[in-house]
């Protein structure tokens, strides 16, 4: 399981600091109370939508009490992260993801169902058309990582103190009627716009946008069982009113305040307080540095590197004296892949922790807000770095999009060219990280144009080359999960969905069968009587018809 724990952020942290969304209005936050403790008759509305916003954010990137969120677990079981493993069986224990099962079940639904009638009462339709957004982004993300949830029966506890799970299917169901619920309130005249929307500062249009685009990454999910999801992806194509640029991107900005509240991105304190704690991944860092023959473009913003040597002292990587394992195929990268400081570990590494903290590669400017990499080779002794932890959760990006529908002009033949689409994410991805925090990158170091141009000459010229259509998917679905650094949520989906691209194997040779599903979390298989825990977690969502091999 994962060894390194986030450091605490509390929930007023996240209201109180937050600025606006990237183009968006800043707003001046309030501190608050804790939502949950609002009562109706204390009904301030705002209220009820920061604490929505926040278990949004939460199922997401994590929780007040350290545990992690989805993002982070998608991330280690694609290779994006390092995961301590080693079997998938052990990766995560039932009670690693309580809190995401209690943001939404806890608090959203609750918070939801109270707010709704009052609010509506006072014509806030915006704030409910928000609310019913959410509610949405959050069902269809519990849904893709868990399978068969409660829903119909939640939140009815005099009713159904014991709710029943019901099919992740009903529930996409389900969610794209709410979403064109919640596009009619968006459509409403409201008394007042929300004083506190920490995502789009109250912006309607953005939040419409934002409901069409969740609705195709949702027909992108299904399109192996959905028979009529390349007419519907058409349609919405067609409309045109969905995500396409870096000033409609659905994430959350985190501030640089460190204390009383902290307010930073939730990787940052953990890796930079008290030293480097997590491991970057070997595999990912060999597809941006050497994979392609050259540097992507964007390695100096997503790694820093606190040296420019690969040690020989096995007391500090015991690889080093090792041969790779025997089931090691020549895609899989074992130890160090080159002599320039790019120290990580392999997937299920689960080793002791050596002296290295201030040896291995960590976390750069983008997307957590640390340093850029000009080569100092500096290891890092305070907080006091880079954005100081002013990053971004990247949630639902323009780039994204781009590749979503790549791959379903490629296997659905939907509207458009799937090389087009592919080119586009590329060059929407390298925009928004070479122009993260501009100030902070030392211009001797900064990628060109022309190196963008060169790295999307390699690329383009692959998928042209690929003999098939599972060899352009590849092609796709990698550079894909490479602008995914931060979102390990659609890294999951699209690797389930895809079986692309093709992964480092496990440390061991045998760590059991990929996880297609996590185990239920712990505190609802002990506080319902009526579920139990799943035999295994090979048990799919129902989106997944297995054609995808997974290792």
């Amino acid at each position: 399981m994962k060894i390194i724990k986030r450091t605490a952020y509390s929930l007023v942290a996240i209201i109180v600091a937050l600025i606006g969304f990237n183009s968006c209005e800043s707003t001046e936050l309030e501190i608050l109370d804790n939502p949950n403790q609002v009562s109706p008759t204390q009904s301030d509305i705002d209220f009820f939508l920061n604490s929505i916003q926040i278990a949004a954010l939460t199922v997401f990137e994590g929780s007040p009490n350290g545990d992690l969120g989805l993002s982070e677990a998608g991330m280690d079981m694609t290779r994006i992260d390092h995961e301590y493993g080693p079997t998938y069986q052990n990766a995560y224990s039932p009670s690693e993801l309580n809190q995401v099962w209690q943001a939404v079940y806890s608090s959203a639904l609750p918070d939801i169902r109270t707010m709704t009638p009052v609010a509506e009462e006072q014509e806030l339709y915006t704030h409910v058309a928000i609310a019913k957004t959410l509610e949405a982004y959050m069902m269809v993300a519990m849904v893709d990582f868990f399978g068969d949830i409660p829903y119909s029966e939640a939140t009815q506890g005099t009713e159904f103190p014991n709710p029943n799970v019901d099919s992740g299917q009903t529930i996409y169901e389900a969610m794209f009627a709410l979403l064109d619920e919640a596009e009619a309130d968006f459509n409403k005249s409201e008394v007042t716009l929300p004083s506190n929307d920490l995502f789009y500062g109250g912006d309607e249009s953005k939040w419409i946008k934002f409901i069409n685009t969740l609705r195709l990454k949702m027909l992108v999910q299904t399109r192996l069982v959905d028979s009529s999801a390349a007419s519907k992806i058409n349609a919405i194509i067609a409309e045109g009113n969905y995500i396409t640029s870096e000033e409609d991107d659905f994430q959350m900005q985190w501030s640089s305040t460190d204390n009383n509240p902290d307010s930073r991105h939730p990787d940052f304190g953990v890796n930079f307080d008290n030293g480097t704690s997590d491991y970057m991944s070997t595999s990912f860092m060999y597809w941006l540095v050497e994979e392609k023959g050259m540097k992507d473009p964007r390695t100096r913003y997503y790694f820093y590197r606190q040296t420019d040597m690969n040690t020989t002292d096995p007391n500090e990587q015991s690889c080093v004296t090792q041969f790779p394992p025997a089931h090691f195929g020549s895609q899989d990268i074992y130890c160090n892949f080159s002599n320039e400081g790019y120290w990580g570990r392999v997937h299920f590494d689960a080793n002791g922790i050596p002296p290295d903290g201030g040896l291995r590669t960590t976390f750069g400017v983008y997307p957590v807000g640390g340093l850029f990499d000009n080569d100092s080779f500096t290891t890092i002794t305070n907080r006091n770095i880079g954005l100081q932890g002013a990053g971004i959760s990247p949630i639902l990006l323009a780039s994204y999009v781009d590749f979503m529908l790549a791959e379903s002009s490629l296997t659905l033949n939907t509207t458009g060219s799937a090389r087009n689409y592919l080119e586009q994410g590329i060059r929407k991805s390298m925009n928004k990280v070479l122009n993260f925090a501009p100030d902070l990158v030392d211009p001797d170091f900064a990628a060109t144009s022309d190196d963008v141009d060169n790295y999307l000459a390699v690329v383009l010229d692959q998928f042209d080359n690929a003999a098939s259509t599972e060899d352009k998917l590849e092609v796709i679905i990698k550079e894909y999960m490479i602008a995914l650094f931060g979102n390990g949520i659609e890294a999951y989906n699209a690797y389930r969905r895809t079986g692309k691209p093709y992964l480092q194997k496990a440390l061991i040779a045998d760590p059991g069968p990929f996880m297609r599903s996590f185990f239920y979390p712990q505190t609802f298989v002990d506080q319902n009587s009526v579920v139990d825990q799943k035999p295994n977690q090979s048990v799919p969502v129902f989106w997944d018809n297995g054609s995808a091999i997974l290792h």
